[in-house]
């Protein structure tokens, strides 16, 4: 289908936009919650508890959030929860500095928090095909830019949030994370359309959402998501490669280079050198995967494949114990090899799906793979303290190298190697009649 109207960036701007803000906001509060925890208990067991609180609405809200975008539309559905989640962390200061906030009270406020942004998540994920056809600009370019968000929230949101709390406290910050919300917010009131998929498009052959009218209960359409990419060959060839990955390498910041870094660089300030490190080169990975996707990168089954050697390669040389620059240029390599992947299923996501599933089936995505990654930082954690850190680098890299072998075998994954353009009608259409 050709599209007949004008080519219009700034929708996808504005998205862009919005979901670089709502991830610096996000890692800004990773480090503001406990330091203002710390800061009016002095309980490190109380800044735990809060961060468990702000990270355990994920795995539910990220299904429901799904269900909610597909059903009164992404847009209404990014719009409300930033509005509700920017009240929420608004509220914990300014309910300190007037009546006081128990720790219960700031654990429910957290928890609401969460609720309410992780569907917005997913519905700028649902969002996004729809704003880069109107922009007519290429798919694997636009997801790109959409999934370095994460990469570059994680370099810059941390260390701006621990310079904003020593100069001004935490409280600073909170305000700061409920600003972002806002501003998300009304970067996404002014995208167009947003509709719900189903309200704007005729019905297509295979697709699994029900007439409005005739939907199903919130239960089964909640686990609609997972059903779809269960009975899809090539999402649940990828979100199990992904699932297993956040398994594996979740633990590389909070475990993995921390105990590296105490046990064999002399002490923790190497950490800060190796997290950085990690960070530049997934920021440089991501971006880069944009213009490499044109020619370099345009087989992306041969792109999967290669990051995740990468990346085995590096988690190996790891178990060598080598000294500080070596592990900079490791951990590097890792954050490079790790920058295309976001994009490039993002993209197969996109394309093996429709229109009007793409909230649920992004919700289950983020479902699962929020699932898998505090099971792997536990496991590591537990492994590291009780068989020691080289044989648990050992048995990561040699998992990988299992990972990688099934990436090869797998037919529908390998079915990645084919041109582009023959799956991306479906979100086009949707695009340009929305």
């Amino acid at each position: 289908m050709t599209s007949t109207t004008t080519r219009d960036r700034r929708p996808l701007t504005a998205l862009v936009t919005a979901n670089y803000l709502s991830w610096i906001g996000n890692t800004m509060t990773l480090v503001a919650v406990p330091l203002y925890v710390l800061q009016i208990s002095s309980s490190a067991t109380e800044a735990g508890a809060a961060g468990f609180a702000n990270a355990l609405p994920m795995i539910v809200a990220g299904l429901a959030g799904g269900v909610i975008a597909d059903r009164v539309g992404p847009k209404r559905t990014s719009v409300v929860a930033d509005l509700a989640a920017g009240a929420c962390m608004a509220a914990v200061p300014l309910l300190h500095g007037t009546v006081g906030l128990a720790l219960p009270a700031l654990m429910a406020l957290l928890f609401l928090r969460t609720l309410a942004d992780a569907p917005g998540a997913a519905a700028r994920l649902a969002l996004l095909p729809r704003v880069t056809a109107r922009g007519q600009v290429r798919s694997d370019t636009a997801n790109s830019l959409f999934a370095s968000a994460q990469r570059v929230a994680f370099v810059v949101g941390p260390p701006l949030a621990a310079l904003m709390a020593g100069l001004t406290g935490p409280t600073a910050v909170l305000y700061v994370d409920a600003g972002t919300f806002l501003a998300s917010a009304l970067l996404i009131m002014a995208v167009p359309g947003g509709e719900p998929a189903a309200r704007s498009r005729k019905a297509e052959p295979g697709d699994t959402a029900e007439p409005a009218g005739a939907r199903a209960g919130l239960l089964r359409e909640v686990t609609e998501g997972a059903r779809y990419i269960l009975r899809t060959p090539v999402l649940a060839a990828i979100i199990s490669v992904v699932v297993c990955t956040n398994f594996l390498d979740d633990a590389l910041t909070p475990v993995v280079l921390p105990v590296y870094s105490r046990e064999l660089l002399g002490g923790e300030r190497a950490v800060g050198l190796l997290l950085a490190a990690n960070g530049i080169g997934a920021v440089v990975g991501s971006f880069a995967y944009a213009p490499a996707s044109r020619r370099l990168l345009a087989n992306r089954w041969a792109t999967f494949v290669g990051c995740f050697a990468l990346i085995c390669a590096a988690r190996l040389a790891m178990v060598a114990e080598p000294g500080l620059w070596i592990m900079l240029a490791i951990t590097f390599a890792i954050g490079l090899a790790s920058g295309p992947v976001n994009p490039l299923v993002t993209g197969v996501v996109e394309r093996s799906t429709p229109p009007d599933a793409l909230g649920r089936v992004w919700g289950a995505v983020m479902a699962m793979a929020f699932a898998a990654a505090p099971v792997g930082i536990f496991a590591t954690g537990w492994l590291a303290q009780n068989i020691g850190l080289r044989p648990t680098l050992g048995l990561f890299g040699g998992l990988y190298v299992l990972l990688i072998c099934y990436v090869v075998r797998n037919r529908p994954l390998r079915g990645l190697a084919g041109p582009v353009e023959a799956g991306t009608r479906v979100a086009e259409d949707a695009a340009t009649t929305g």
